[in-house]
């Protein structure tokens, strides 16, 4: 029954956004109106702007009736008042950030909601990573209580596993685990051996962390390309992506602009949806980066042409001084009265068979149970609750209020669609303060490979070894 409850707040939202448009009632220097005229155009260039549509303003109060429903619906305890501790390093993901945005207030009423549910007297503190660490350290040694839940980012997951300071979330009881509301990607991803290191889902969106590819509509017109066409074609690959990035760079533009060049080609490669290892439940995690098509990949990056790092990237692609902008979704609201024609992309994906994902910042929140913990029971329900607690509606409201307000055309929807319900979590990046090993010979390898510091003949020779390592630190006992 849980899952027909899923699917019909999926297909709600996916009806809403895939019909054949929108209004457009962000009429804003630089955004066209809609017509339901259709021009001839060149082949390969821009399409003309979709029909309109209506898109059903009730939607929004049904799914948050079905997502009460679903929360109504959990088995949990009720901690009859009891304080429940949530130590993060960013509270934001859970009240708001205090600004007076539909994001907030969905995030404040869900707060409500699952403190209600819980009878339980919510708290959220936030500390330092450092101060985090050594605080659990600390009572995780004198076998004392630090808190319930914690709210971390996925950068410091690893380090918090090696040191023992967290439990395998499989060992919780009464945690619906294929609940749609949590993230299946992010499951694999902190999956290794027998244990389950973090959780993700519904109650952990954060468009403020999630990136996506920007790109300036009349320059790539103007090249020859119809970027929402090669999307919707699943033909946005990596390999048309560098495509694109040399005709711009050939043009005298600048290829991509972000403000930190040094993560551009790994947060392209992430973004893609390739993982450098193969995560799951029992499994040991195996190495993706021996293939021969990891190597074409490699060689690939090797050639795309560099981002551009300006003291304002964003200023510079608005200028019109390149092709693409690498940025938060969060970000298109500060660029809505911009002149510039811009659209919004996910990230180009890795091959022409694998679905469409995008990076997520290693600053996302994710939940794990730490060690101490009061009660296991509760700590799991109040994970489970806060994420059933934000089905579907939460991220509708977003994309709703994007529509009406920030983006510029019904591609950029669609693709603001795809690019929240995809984030590309990985093993690797997020274990690297933990297991430097392990990043060493993935990430950093990557990097060597692509500058040429090393061959993949001489990378190859690691893969005996790597593979050893792997089986060592994350086995399977239990057959």
């Amino acid at each position: 029954m849980k899952a027909l409850k899923v699917l019909s707040l999926c297909l709600a939202l996916l009806l809403c956004l895939s019909s054949c448009g929108i209004i457009i009632i962000n009429d804003q220097p630089g955004k066209n109106p809609v017509t339901t005229d259709t021009e001839t155009e060149p082949e390969g260039t821009e399409t003309s702007d979709p029909k309109e549509i209506i898109l059903d303003k009730k939607t929004s109060d049904e799914m948050k009736e079905q997502a009460k429903a679903t929360l109504d619906g959990l088995s949990t305890l009720k901690l009859n008042g009891m304080r429940l501790l949530i130590a993060a390093v960013d509270d934001t993901f859970y009240g708001g950030d205090g600004s007076a945005t539909l994001l907030t207030s969905d995030r404040v009423e869900r707060a409500k909601a699952v403190a209600g549910k819980l009878d339980a007297d919510v708290s959220v503190v936030t500390f330092s990573d450092e101060e985090l660490c050594k605080r659990l350290t600390d009572a995780v040694g004198e076998n004392r209580y630090f808190a319930d839940v914690l709210a971390v980012p996925a950068r410091l997951v690893g380090r918090l596993v090696n040191d023992g300071l967290i439990k395998s979330i499989r060992t919780v009881a009464n945690m619906d685990l294929k609940a749609g509301y949590f993230d299946p990607d992010a499951m694999k991803a902190f999956s290794a051996g027998h244990c389950l290191y973090a959780l993700t889902g519904e109650g952990c969106f954060e468009p403020e962390k999630l990136y996506c590819v920007y790109f300036n509509r009349e320059l790539a017109k103007s090249l020859g390309y119809d970027m929402y066409s090669l999307l919707s074609s699943g033909k946005f690959t990596l390999e048309k992506y560098a495509e694109c990035a040399a005709a711009a760079e050939a043009a005298g533009k600048a290829s991509a602009v972000l403000s930190d060049r040094a993560g551009y080609k790994k947060m392209l490669l992430t973004g893609s949806g390739f993982d450098y290892t193969e995560n799951g439940t029992d499994k040991v995690p195996a190495a993706n980066t021996f293939s021969d098509g990891y190597k074409a990949l490699t060689e690939l990056f090797a050639s795309l042409p560099d981002a551009q790092a300006t003291a304002d990237a964003k200023e510079t692609f608005l200028e019109g001084g390149s092709l693409f902008y690498i940025d938060t979704v969060a970000a298109a609201e500060t660029m809505s009265t911009s002149e510039l024609a811009w659209g919004v992309l996910p990230f180009p994906k890795y091959s022409g068979e694998a679905e469409y994902k995008t990076y997520i910042s290693p600053e996302a929140t994710v939940l794990c149970i730490p060690v101490g913990a009061a009660d296991d029971r509760s700590s799991g329900d109040f994970i489970e609750a806060l994420c059933a607690a934000s089905e579907g509606y939460i991220k509708y409201d977003y994309i709703y209020y994007n529509m009406l307000n920030v983006l510029r055309d019904n591609g950029s929807v669609n693709s603001l669609n795809i690019i929240i319900n995809n984030p590309n979590y990985d093993f690797a990046p997020s274990m690297k303060d933990g297991y430097p090993t392990l990043y060493a010979n993935t990430v950093t390898s990557f990097e060597q490979l692509i500058s040429g510091r090393l061959t993949f003949e001489e990378y190859k020779e690691k893969e005996t070894d790597f593979a050893e390592y792997l089986a060592k630190w994350f086995p399977i006992k239990n057959k």
